[in-house]
């Protein structure tokens, strides 16, 4: 009885001591320290947090080899990861979405200088052309990024902190005011919809969960729809939709309640909002002229509210994982914004990624390549992990106490065995 007591005591002393160098050997240390960094206020951006992060290396490679055709003339327009955080001189208002720094860039072949064009949403574009190429030339362009995509909460926006919209600002002419294709704000069902979801006294944040919750109910997702993108009016009459129709839906129905709002367009390095990527994970995505291609294409929402900021919402996701006033660190943003000018084509309303264009006696291939990398993390661990962690320390503790009792009735076998002889 004793040596049971003594077991306990010694279980209860050195538990915590087999737990933790446990939980330190499955955590990494960012893990152990994440916090969450709460904002109050900054460049007219405030009421978030970001609980985790992750950084990463991002290596963009391309390359066309013209093979035939008697005209080898080629244009090409390609977005860049733009920093998107509120003190980016390019991304007014804007949460901490996506910290870039360009640390490499090489285009070769061109035939003019390449140049960075900036368009009127702020995004970026390398614009390079080539002119004449003979079969067997070719055109490269070579990218290297670090980024770090921050996990963003508006969750504490206080109902007194929201600003007075200003009508006249340019926000309003290029996200609010006008009725365009596939943002039908002008349509009498989509406008009498939008003002039977809300009510007159909402603040706006109020108004786009309301929104949000609807289209989430509205719209039965559908994947196997066609690249060609829908449009608001298409998703709100057929009851479906993908990324894009939730994206341009919502949109259009803030809009008609005079919000702010934008599509924004990128990629995803998992359709899966439970991923917790790791230091040293890699992703390879590629697309090429066969037509085969992994890029996980995507598009989610943001809507500006006065001394908020634009806030991010994925009605998409929404449907499974509360993405209302949130957004994950699995997403590289391309493009906000709708109707891009593309070199000798009509605008677009979603930008290709990547842009080429060619005469239509061009005969080519190219090869492009977005290589993703985990340099960083700091990430709270799942619930799973630390069950794991709790289920290691009590198999230890076990152990130990079976070794603890093994020895000590060992030494009370001896100790009796001595006394014995003595006799």
């Amino acid at each position: 009885m004793r040596s049971l007591k003594f077991a306990f005591i010694l279980t209860v002393l050195i538990f915590p001591l087999i737990v933790l160098p446990s939980s330190i050997l499955i955590l990494s240390p960012n893990q152990l320290k994440s916090t969450a960094i709460t904002i109050k206020s900054e460049n007219g951006v405030s009421g978030y947090e970001i609980p985790q992060s992750v950084t990463y290396d991002v290596e963009i490679n391309f390359s066309l080899t013209h093979t035939a055709g008697a005209n080898g003339d080629y244009w090409f327009k390609f977005s860049r990861l733009n920093d998107r955080q509120p003190n980016s001189s390019l991304t007014q208002y804007s949460g901490p979405y996506q910290e870039s720094e360009l640390q490499y860039s090489n285009i070769t072949g061109s035939d003019t200088t390449p140049f960075i064009y900036r368009d009127r949403f702020n995004n970026t574009f390398d614009v390079f052309n080539a002119s004449n190429l003979l079969p067997s030339e070719k055109i490269s362009l070579d990218q290297k990024y670090q980024v770090i995509l921050n996990e963003v909460d508006f969750n504490i926006i206080n109902p007194s902190e929201i600003g007075v919209y200003d009508t006249s600002d340019e926000i309003f002419a290029l996200y609010c005011n006008n009725s365009e294709i596939y943002y039908e704000r002008d349509d009498f069902n989509i406008n009498a919809t939008s003002y039977s979801i809300v009510n007159p006294s909402d603040n706006p944040v109020v108004k786009a969960q309301k929104i949000c919750d609807w289209v989430v109910n509205h719209l039965a997702y559908d994947d196997s729809l066609p690249a060609q993108e829908m449009g608001a009016k298409w998703a709100y009459d057929n009851q479906l939709g993908d990324c894009s129709e939730y994206s341009s839906l919502m949109v259009t129905l803030l809009r008609c309640q005079g919000i702010p709002a934008r599509k924004v367009a990128g990629f995803v390095i998992s359709n899966d909002p439970s991923t917790k990527p790791y230091i040293g994970q890699e992703w390879d995505f590629y697309a090429g002229t066969a037509g085969a291609s992994n890029i996980l294409g995507h598009a989610w929402v943001e809507y500006y509210v006065p001394d908020i900021g634009w806030i991010a919402c994925d009605p998409t996701w929404d449907e499974q994982v509360n993405y209302f006033n949130h957004i994950d660190y699995l997403r590289f943003n391309f493009n906000i914004g709708a109707w891009f000018s593309i070199p000798q084509l009509s605008d677009a309303s979603e930008f290709p990624h990547p842009c080429i264009i060619f005469m239509v006696t061009s005969v080519f291939d190219y090869d492009y390549n977005f290589k993703v990398s985990v340099v960083d993390v700091n990430l709270k661990p799942f619930p799973s992990e630390i069950i794991v962690i709790i289920i290691i320390g009590v198999i230890l503790a076990a152990l130990v106490i079976g070794i603890t009792i093994v020895i000590i009735r060992s030494r009370k076998k001896r100790l009796k065995d001595t006394n014995s002889s003595n006799y």
